[in-house]
This record gives structure tokens, sequence and C-alpha cells, in this order.
């Protein structure tokens, strides 16, 4: 009786195992999901070789149990002596494939689905980047619409010579006499009070008030605009979004401009850098399909890149440089260090530079203008008590507050000890001026 039991018992886990079995069924919308959350395209596309091969077509290639316990650990699948995973590892210049455990197989099963399921994708008609069409296009219509403006001034200065000469037979036949003489343009346009004024001090009248108005444009214009390029923003040869690097993926800034914390120039990036990530990202986040984004293409250009190559092969001779064009411009007088504000000085970028990550295009944030560093240095705190570059005007403030207490300058009106740049010498001329 009871080995009856222990039979009927196994016999129902079997059949359960089975039922469960077959009712489950891999959902293409949930491997989609796991392969954006895996990072599965960073790697791989569906229907070109990137880092990995294509996907498309994998589940025909190799058996479900296979590719189960390739994507789970390819290396122990390696390791055990596995021919095919041996050839593929060979076959891909021996890039090793990353290791995802953290996938149940049922979870590989949904991956697989998507792949196999996912649409092809359109294919779009190709452009050259290097044609300047659209450069061409604009430029032309700029010259049509000047074309237009010509003619329409051509066309005014007619019909009035026309309206004149017409005004001038119509008086002759009324037997008006034309040949005295007319006011002037001036007078004609002055109230009949300031017409019979002596001409002049009505000049010096004139003169006076529209000069002293312009004067005062002109002083105005001179401070705040001549050499104020505040909200200047240039289309630059490949539209990076800092939006997108330093805001959704949190790029640090320093790991893209290398020297801000070791020289005075926060440098451009190389190209060099941004290969790090895109010789295996080629798509934007919002691209659709396997096509090569079109700023990214720009770079592989410059670079002579051939993403369908590996190696030293892919890249070609004939590299050339980005000619980015320049945001930021101080006076060739003026001094400014990098490293001394962000090292030193511990301040972040968007101090100066406003709120970069959210900048799809960047702009000059601040105006530069030296009132503007003069304010800063005034203003700013310096934590002179936990930096050794301001061990000397620690100690000096502290002697100079231990004996004057809050009559000492570096005691602030709102009660607490402020050090400022401007205290340690942030104002004098020749620490930014050559």
């Amino acid at each position: 009786m009871q080995r009856h039991l222990k039979t009927l018992a196994l016999a129902t886990l079997v059949s359960l195992s089975f039922s469960l079995k077959a009712e489950f069924k891999a959902s293409a919308e949930e491997g989609k999901k796991l392969y954006e959350a895996n990072n599965c395209g960073s790697c791989h596309a569906l229907d070109k070789k990137v880092v990995g091969p294509a996907l498309r077509g994998v589940t025909e290639r190799r058996s479900e149990e296979w590719l189960i316990k390739w994507i789970r650990n390819n290396e122990a699948l390696r390791k055990s002596g596995d021919a095919d995973a041996i050839a593929l590892f060979k076959e891909n210049g021996g890039a090793a494939m990353n290791i995802f455990e953290n996938l149940q197989p049922d979870q590989v099963k949904h991956i697989l689905e998507y792949v196999k399921t996912a649409p092809k994708p359109v294919v779009a008609k190709k452009t050259d980047l290097s044609s300047g069409e659209e450069g061409k296009s604009d430029s032309n219509s700029m010259y049509f619409l000047f074309a237009l403006i010509g003619i329409f001034i051509i066309v005014l200065f007619i019909l009035g010579k026309v309206r004149n000469t017409l005004r001038r037979i119509a008086a002759e036949q009324d037997g008006v006499d034309v040949s005295q003489p007319k006011k002037s343009f001036i007078k004609s346009l002055l109230p009949e009070k300031l017409s019979k004024m002596n001409p002049t001090v009505l000049t010096v009248f004139t003169v006076f008030i529209l000069g002293g108005a312009g004067a005062t444009w002109g002083y105005k214009f001179g401070i705040t605009e001549v050499g104020v390029q505040k909200g200047y923003a240039p289309k630059q040869p490949i539209a990076y979004s800092h939006k997108l690097h330093a805001g959704v993926l949190k790029l640090d800034c320093k790991y893209c401009h290398i020297g801000v914390e070791e020289s005075k120039s926060a440098t451009i990036p190389s190209l060099n850098i941004c290969m790090n990530c895109h010789k295996g990202v080629q798509k934007a986040s919002t691209a659709e399909g396997d096509e090569v984004s079109p700023e990214i293409a720009k770079i592989y250009k410059a670079l002579d890149y051939n993403p369908e190559k590996s190696g030293t092969e892919a890249f070609g001779p004939n590299p050339q440089p980005i000619r980015w064009v320049r945001i930021h411009n101080l006076p060739d007088h003026a001094y400014f260090n990098h490293s001394q504000h962000v090292k030193v000085g511990g301040l972040a970028c968007q101090t100066c530079h406003g709120p970069i990550e959210k900048m799809e295009v960047v702009q000059q944030w601040s105006s530069l203008q030296m009132g503007w560093c003069i304010d800063c240095h005034r203003n700013a705190g310096i934590d002179a008590a936990n930096n050794n570059y301001y061990a000397a005007l620690h100690e000096k403030a502290s002697k100079d507050l231990k004996n004057k207490n809050n009559r000492s300058q570096y005691f602030g009106p709102d009660g607490k000890v402020k050090i400022t740049p401007a205290m340690n010498g942030g104002l004098e001329c020749a620490k930014c001026h050559y």
C-alpha cells in the first residue's frame, strides 16, 4: 500500500511538472524588456554584426538548450570543451561575452522569443553626410531672398520717379510754376514753430538731444554687449548632446574633459574617448533598426573607421580632425585656470557653465565679464580649514578672529566666519591679467 502511494505521488509530481512546462509560453514583449535591461544592444544588433554577431536567426543556428548555457555562462561552456562555443569565441576575435547567470532559463527563452519575432527594420534612403546639400539649399534660398529684395527696391525707385514726373506734368498743365524752391526735407518734417527757428540753434539743439541719446545707448551697448556672447550656441559639426550623456547617462564631466583638474584648459575630448563607448554603441537611443546613428557615423568618418572590420584593420590611413566651434571665448589678456577653480576651489562645472546636464545644445550660460568674476571672488566662500592650499590663509584668519573677534574682516554680517577669494588676493589685477 505504501509503495502504491509513493508511486502515485511520483506520478502526480511528474504530471504536474509536465503541465507546468506545457503552460510556459515565451513572451516577446517580456524578452524585449530583458534585452534592454541587460544592455544586450550595446554589443549586439539584430541584423548587423557589431561587437558580437548579428542575433537574428540565432535560434535556427543553435539549439535553445545550447543558447541558454552560452548566454548564462559562456566561459563555463567553453571550459567544458564544447566545440561550438570554442569556435564561436575564436570567430569573434577572442572577445569574451559577459556572463548573465542572473538570468533564469525561462528569462533567456523570453529574450530568444523577442529575437525570433522582432520585425525587420525599414531600410531608409541613405544620405551622404559630407555632401553639404542642406547647407547648399539654405545658401541658395538666402541668395534668392536678397535678389527679391533688390528687385523690390528697384521697382519702388522707378515708381517714385514716375509719380514725381506725373505730378510735374499735372502742375504745368494747371499753370503752376514748379521751378520755385521748396522746403527742405528736414524742415518739412518739423512742426511750424521749430521750422522757423534759427538754423544754427536748431542744429545745436538737435545734435545735443540725439547725441545724448546715442551716447547713452552706446555706453550701455559697449558695457553689456561688446565682447559678451551670453546665450551663444553655435551649431557643431557633430550634434553631441550633453543632456543625454551628462544628464540621462550621468557621465562624469571629467571622463571626457580630462584636463579640467590638471591644467589651465578643460580640453576638448579626443575622438578616441568617444570610441571607448561607440565602438560598441552605434545607435542613438531613439533610433530604430540597426543603422548606425548619423552623428556616430560622423565620428567613424573622422577617424576613417570601418565598424565592419575588427582590430587595427578597422582604422584607415586618412583620419580628419573635427572642426569644433569654440563657445567660450576670453580676451587674450585675461587668464583663467580650470584646475585652480575645480581642483583647488572645488567648484562644480555648473557654477560657470550653468545646467550643462540639461542642454541639448551647449550655450554660453554666463556673461564671463570681469564684473561677473569679481562678484564671485567677493562673495564665494573658501573652505580654508580643510584645504591645505589655504593653510597660510587659514592660520592668518584664525589669529585675526582670535584677536578681533566679531570685528575681524573674516567675520561676516550674518554672524558666521566667511573667507573669500578676494581676501586671498583674488582681486589683484595680475592674478587674472597678463
